[in-house]
């Protein structure tokens, strides 16, 4: 009985409570839409940045977090990453060799961050791959030949075809220079990123620091599915028995990153909380005006024998009536907005004349996300 007098009463005055339940419908789809754009920028920024590097898990020398040099490589790494390319979760592994240098040109010179990759897996598993303006992007058996930032080219006065000489101290402490050619040059969209970062063929950087053909300052592992993140870790540490080697979740080789992550997601559910608080003191209200006009009403019913407490669960009833009604509608409309935002995209183009490559991040954002992974691989 009370629950067939609770659905009738929120009907009595059908537009209160279509207002009340289209204030908690809206509130709960901009919530949804709003955390599913946070987390989907989120796992960009995640994804772009973890490619950019080694991957979402690294091994290294345990020592190199602390103060990265190119003499503390890993050997041995050609029978590693067999074994962990058969792990399931894992969709490539690739060799990196970072170091530092100095970027001559008829120009001038600039300090760089050098970075040795395999053409081939890069090719699939880094952004910048995607984003060259001029030229092409490394290809198996180029030797002498380096693409490099859109503002570091523009710095040197180099085009594709012209000649660098890359200044750089090997694994034994020796000052080498070499010379290469720019292949082609990248636009990430980011001053930083495009003007110190410069990649060449890992053979060539073997060559240029002075590794073995087994050895690299890192073996990266980009997983699949983020999530088995943990379990995977645990396999290649079950695996890999070398005193001096260390494996390491990005979050650990990519700090900056994973506070900002950290930062924008607890700012994410503080307002998320805020806008809940809203809608519900908006229930509130309306349940409120429902007692006030209804006073000769619940009179009467006392009057007759009804108990207080039948009253309470009444309008308890009636509340989750309106609430539920408002969160089936809520999350219905959410649903069909995250899901067209996961399917179509947002373009943001519009709210950024200047121009960004990397969709859905803010310019200023990026920025500073780019800094720190620049420092990162410079400074760490």
């Amino acid at each position: 009985m009370i629950v067939r007098l609770a659905w009738r009463s929120i009907w009595r005055n059908r537009r209160r409570t279509l207002i009340t339940i289209a204030s908690l419908a809206l509130g709960l789809t901009i919530a949804i839409f709003f955390i599913a754009l946070s987390e989907g920028v989120h796992n960009q920024v995640v994804n772009e940045a973890v490619r950019m590097q080694a991957g979402h898990i690294t091994v290294e020398h345990e020592a190199y977090q602390a103060a990265p040099a190119v003499d503390l490589f890993i050997g041995g790494v050609d029978r590693l990453r067999r074994r962990i390319d058969g792990m399931e979760a894992v969709e490539a592994t690739k060799l990196l060799i970072r170091g530092q240098g100095v970027a001559n040109s008829s120009a001038g010179a600039v300090g760089v961050a050098v970075m040795g990759v395999e053409p081939s897996v890069e090719a699939g598993t880094s952004p910048l791959a995607r984003h060259m303006v001029t030229g092409s992007t490394l290809e198996d058996g180029d030797d002498r030949k380096a693409i490099l930032g859109e503002h570091l080219a523009d710095q040197l006065k180099l085009t594709q075809g012209s000649k660098l000489v890359l200044t750089t101290n090997n694994a034994r402490g020796e000052l080498v220079e070499e010379l290469c050619r720019v292949k082609g040059i990248f636009r990430i969209g980011s001053d930083e990123i495009d003007g110190y970062l410069v990649q060449i063929p890992l053979e060539f950087a073997q060559r240029v620091f002075g590794l073995q053909p087994d050895e690299a300052t890192q073996l990266g592992v980009v997983l699949k599915r983020p999530s088995e993140l943990e379990a995977t870790i645990g396999a290649i540490k079950a695996i890999e028995r070398e005193e001096y080697a260390a494996v390491l979740p990005w979050q650990a080789v990519l700090p900056e990153v994973a506070s900002y992550i950290r930062l924008r997601r607890t700012s994410t559910w503080v307002f998320q909380s805020l806008l809940f608080i809203i809608i519900l003191f908006t229930i509130l209200n309306t349940l409120l005006m429902s007692v006030v006009e209804r006073e000769r009403e619940f009179a009467v019913l006392l009057a007759l024998g009804t108990r207080i407490g039948q009253l309470r669960r009444q309008l308890f009833v009636e509340s989750a009536f309106i609430g539920i009604l408002g969160c089936v509608a809520g999350m219905s409309l959410g649903g069909a907005a995250a899901l067209s935002l996961q399917v179509h995209g947002l373009d943001l183009s519009g709210f950024m004349p200047g121009g960004v490559d990397l969709p859905a991040f803010p310019h200023d954002s990026w920025n500073r996300l780019s800094t720190a992974i620049l420092q990162t691989m410079l400074f760490r």
